[in-house]
């Protein structure tokens, strides 16, 4: 009975449940070596943290996959007010970090509260949508409500986690079956406009960022620095890697090597082969976040389903661009690997939602193992 309780529970598809409980041990492995190499030691407070992370995110990664998905329908205007009033909040009383404040304190930890407003937004578009037609109207208000908490964490500043929810409301409007018309005007708008947005409402670091990204020797002992190590070390790391006992590496010394840069320092570690790895789990993880989506029995679980695996796998995808000098540094973290509580917390919640999403998909159609026929 607990078998079958845990099938069509925490279990309901294997293969997504299989990524991540490999890539968050990944990022642990890739912290330890880090901490080998910088102290000496396998278990430094930021080891014990992120691991205390990780048995967080699994508990709420557990109870949402044990939970019926559709609370979040009924909460989904509560949750998209509280994260509001949240991203309000952390800009007025929120700790000024790194040139941006993004973090509230709370008894010795920090939360992120443009990360849970990332789900809460989703729900609440998933909601709107499911309840009306894909009119231009209505996909115009979609669009109204995924800008208001947008321009709240560009206030911030956080460029990549805004452009991200933009890149989020795309896939459940291309799902919800918004007019590729609309879409495609929407776009022409932002091109056109893209100069004007980059002069006002693009911060100066951020345009720095996009400078250096296009010649690093614009700032050679900083950000370009920076990007020119990301070079040695995937290079570095070869077929097979430097190994993750401690080896030299080429971010030493460099503070965002464990978040900004995740992707790289698990490629030097691991080597090509690790890197790619990552790649397949995180495909692994689109094909069945997706596969839940197609199979969900309502409007909500596909719309909702679409947004949260597009979250996860775009987010993977902006970062690892940034690693591989493709995309100007965003400052993006790398789902399950990088460090960050709240990102980490709500990457697992997401899947935990996915999997009561797979859970109520017809019998027929439900197998953890592989694709259904």
């Amino acid at each position: 009975m607990i078998a079958a309780r845990l099938r069509t529970g925490l279990v309901a598809d294997g293969w997504l449940l299989l990524a991540a409980c490999v890539l968050a041990p990944a990022g642990l492995l890739s912290l330890r070596a880090i901490a080998l190499a910088d102290a000496q030691h396998p278990v430094t407070p930021d080891v014990a943290r992120h691991a205390a992370y990780i048995l967080v995110g699994v508990v709420a990664m557990t109870a949402a996959a044990r939970l019926d998905y559709h609370w979040l329908r009924a909460l989904a205007p509560q949750l998209f007010g509280v994260a509001l009033v949240l991203l309000v909040l952390v800009l007025a009383l929120g700790s000024h970090e790194y040139g941006a404040r993004r973090w509230i304190g709370l008894g010795g930890f920090t939360i992120q509260p443009s990360e849970f407003a990332k789900i809460a937004t989703i729900a609440a578009c998933a909601r709107f949508a499911a309840e009306r037609p894909p009119a231009a109207r209505a996909a115009a208000v979609s669009l109204a409500m995924v800008g208001v908490a947008t321009a709240l964490i560009l206030v911030e500043p956080d460029l990549g986690t805004a452009t991200l929810l933009v890149v989020v409301w795309a896939a459940i409007a291309t799902t919800w079956g918004v007019s590729w018309r609309f879409i495609g005007a929407l776009v022409a708008l932002g091109a056109s406009m893209f100069p004007l947005a980059l002069a006002v409402a693009v911060p100066a670091y951020q345009r720095e960022r996009i400078a250096v990204f296009l010649d690093p020797g614009r700032d050679p002992f900083g950000s370009g620095f920076t990007l020119r190590q990301v070079e040695v070390a995937l290079s570095g790391g070869g077929v097979t890697g430097r190994g993750f006992g401690g080896s030299a590496s080429a971010f030493d010394g460099l503070g965002p090597r464990a978040s900004d840069f995740a992707f790289a320092q698990v490629g030097e570690f691991g080597g090509a082969a690790a890197a790619m790895v990552l790649l397949v789990l995180f495909a692994l993880v689109a094909w069945r976040g997706y596969l839940a989506a197609a199979r969900a029995p309502d409007a909500f679980g596909r719309l909702l389903a679409s947004g949260l695996t597009t979250m996860i796998v775009a987010q993977a995808a902006i970062h690892i661009a940034v690693n591989l000098r493709l995309f100007p540094a965003t400052g993006i973290p790398l789902p399950f690997i990088s460090t960050g509580g709240s990102a980490l917390v709500v990457t697992f919640l997401a899947v935990g939602i996915l999997q009561s999403v797979a859970a109520q998909a017809p019998a027929m159609q439900r197998d953890p193992w592989r694709a259904g026929r």
